[in-house]
């Protein structure tokens, strides 16, 4: 009798689970083998571990945890954190009222560093989390937040599931980002969307390679113009030229004869240009790359020639850099060392980036045998914004809420991340220029730096913004460098929009990262998923649990109330789509009476018919002279119709023009008359 009465408490105690079994729409098909361990099916069934289990646990302990777990899923408030501890988010949830279900392998051995805490402040022991989650096994979660890109089939099943991932971002890889942004200017609208991206290719795509090579030469010949102006500026005409020069001046005319030719094509100039144009050589422009690369880089001098005058060649440069100027929009940012920097397509945390200048090198590059990385190729901002003689870069995070219509909330907090060392164009080590916290931590500060560096190269934009202010640029922050911000990631995301994940409930929190050029101008460089929230410094660890919280309040607390608090996260764009016009498809219809004819005919005067002289046949056709003659137009046939309208083309006529048969009107002839012959 006892254990008839233990086994009755048993199936009471698991009637949670029938319950939620009943309900389809919140336990799909593949959320039982989701809930179950990954090291292989349970030895024991649910049943007998919840009688085991309730053993350890007092009654009243017992029924509090049950009803726990029966209100949380009644009300739709169970939610799952799936690889990684994320405890600003754990916390946030559980003050809200939600309740926690572990992952399957999780639930003996919770994350070390969580403490989770019903409502009353007592912490779950770890059998009381165990009972939670058999009481809640078979319940489908209501919130996922996950660091992965699984595409969870229980997830597509239940749409009210919400997710912290889209299914698709192909803007988060640095080959995706590329690929899409190439239908950024249909997006461009000042004020609100203007994407600032410095131009980059795909080198593993034979077309975008050949773009490559020309975009390569035609910044080398800017640049060779560029440097002459500037250096013959500063050094003079005689520390330019030297009887020993390995470059001749030729290169010079070569380069401005290159630009000219792209002006004439560009302003299509050059299609009345009847004479035949010059075709350039391989040869010449490595011949030509040649000279560049030792004029820039190896300080190399002209040869001495009496018949050129290097003024005269400066002054040609420097009016067609000012008429480039007009055709190349980033020529601000080229400088003139032609630096590009090659970085995997599908690599993170600065991994396999090289800074190069030579052509060959960065096509040897892909051309390595069973090469498997795809390359981009970006072009380097030469002229960033360093701060104490240090290059550093911004971390923005943003947050889309919906793809359709496209929802984008900034965070109004980001933070700055210097170089270990001093920034020079001459030193393309990866300490100089990558600025990316997981490439500086393994390098020590220069000791040179200024003293006025952080030690942990982090600084928040408040820092900044107080930096700003002493060299008098306080008001940029909020007038240019923010905002630019705010219109690059719009610009961005509306030109990614089409490859973006369309499930509704799903959310994503971004994190892109921009360089400052001289000019206090933002340029966006990437954009990262899963982005680095881990308190590594002093400002990750007080700015990536507030923005995690303020996630929740954006997305849970914003959703049941319009003006509930969303903390430092600003909505920075909401698409407005257009209602479809009706579609009236088969229903077309006319509105009307139908019209009955007389039957009583009504009689017509015969009219006498002018002579009329006859038509010359159109092409070859040459008119039948023993054609019928046409009745009546009675139909939409369109040969009867016409020649209903002149029915005398088709009558013989004598050589004047005179009509050889009866004078009465083929048209007022009443239609039976002329049907029976009469």
């Amino acid at each position: 009798m006892a254990v008839m009465m233990e086994l009755e408490e048993s199936v009471s105690d698991s009637k949670l689970h029938k319950e939620s079994t009943a309900k389809k729409d919140l336990r799909p098909s593949s959320a039982i083998s989701f809930s179950k361990s990954d090291h292989g099916p349970e030895t024991t069934s649910s049943t007998e571990q919840l009688r085991q289990y309730k053993s350890w646990v007092s009654n009243e302990r017992w029924n509090e945890l049950k009803k726990i777990a029966e209100t949380a899923m009644k009300q739709r408030k169970v939610f799952m954190i799936k690889g990684g501890g994320f405890p600003a988010i754990r916390r946030a949830m559980l003050e809200r009222g939600w309740v926690e279900k572990y992952e399957s392998h999780k639930v003996r051995h919770p994350p070390t560093n969580v403490d989770p805490k019903k409502a009353s402040g007592k912490e779950l022991s770890k059998v009381e989390r165990m009972i939670l989650y058999k009481f809640m096994e078979h319940h489908s979660v209501d919130f996922l937040w996950t660091t992965k890109r699984d595409k969870y089939d229980w997830l597509l099943s239940n749409k009210d599931v919400m997710i912290s991932r889209f299914c698709r971002s192909v803007f988060t890889t640095k080959e995706g980002l590329t690929a899409s942004l190439t239908q950024m200017h249909w997006h461009t609208e000042p004020g609100i969307a203007l994407t600032k991206f410095p131009r980059c290719y795909n080198i593993h795509n034979s077309d975008s390679l050949e773009e490559f090579v020309d975009d390569f030469r035609i910044t080398a010949c800017i640049s060779v113009l560029k440097w002459l102006c500037s250096t013959l500026q500063i050094n003079g005409e005689q520390n330019l030229i030297s009887n020993q020069g390995k470059v001749p001046f030729s290169a010079i005319e070569f380069a401005t004869s290159r630009l000219n030719e792209y002006v004439l094509f560009f302003t299509h100039k050059d299609i009345d240009d009847t004479e035949e144009q010059v075709h350039v050589w391989e040869h010449e422009w490595d011949q030509f790359l040649t000279h560049h690369y030792l004029l820039v880089h190896e300080k190399a001098k002209f040869s001495n020639d009496n018949n050129t005058s290097i003024r005269q060649l400066e002054r040609k440069a420097s009016k067609v850099l000012t008429t480039m100027s007009k055709f190349w929009p980033q020529i601000d940012i080229d400088g003139v060392l032609n630096i590009w920097i090659v970085k995997p397509g599908n690599k993170c945390r600065g991994r396999g980036i090289q800074l190069m200048n030579n052509i060959k090198d960065i096509i040897g590059l892909i051309n390595i045998p069973v090469q498997k990385t795809r390359y981009v190729v970006q072009k380097y901002i030469e002229n960033p914004l360093v701060i104490y003689d240090t290059k550093f870069d911004i971390r923005q995070w943003f947050l889309i809420t919906n793809c359709q219509p496209l929802t984008i909330w900034v965070y109004k907090d980001s933070y700055l991340r210097f170089s270990s060392q001093i920034f020079s164009l001459s030193n393309y080590h990866e300490s100089v220029h990558l600025t990316n916290n997981a490439v500086q931590t393994k390098y020590k500060n220069n000791e040179d730096r200024d003293k006025a560096l952080p030690d942990e190269n982090m600084w928040d934009c408040h820092t900044f913004k107080a930096y700003l202010k002493q060299i008098g640029k306080y008001e940029l922050w909020d007038t240019k460098i923010y905002p630019g911000m705010k219109q690059c990631l719009v610009g961005a995301m509306l030109a990614c929009q089409e490859t973006m994940d369309k499930r509704q409930n799903s959310f994503e929190l971004y994190g892109a990262d921009f360089m400052l050029t001289e000019d206090f101008t933002p340029w966006l460089i990437e954009i990262n998923s899963s982005p680095d929230l881990a308190p590594t410094t002093s400002v990750t660890a007080r700015l990536c649990p507030q923005c995690l919280e303020d996630v929740i309040k954006v997305v849970l607390d914003r959703r049941l109330n319009p003006d509930a608090d969303t903390g430092t996260f600003e909505l920075a764009y909401r698409q407005t789509i257009p209602k479809a016009p009706a579609y009236l498809g088969l229903s077309l219809c006319i509105n009307g009476k139908r019209l009955f004819k007389k039957s009583r005919e009504k009689k017509h005067d015969t009219r006498s018919i002018t002579p009329v002289a006859p038509r010359e046949p159109a092409g070859d056709t040459i008119p039948d002279a023993d054609l019928p003659v046409p009745p009546e137009y009675s139909g939409p046939i369109i040969t009867d119709f016409l020649s209903w309208l002149n029915p005398y083309d088709a009558l013989p006529c004598n050589k004047d023009g005179i009509l050889l048969g009866p004078k009465d009107s083929l048209t007022d002839t009443p239609r039976k008359k002329r049907k029976n012959g009469i």
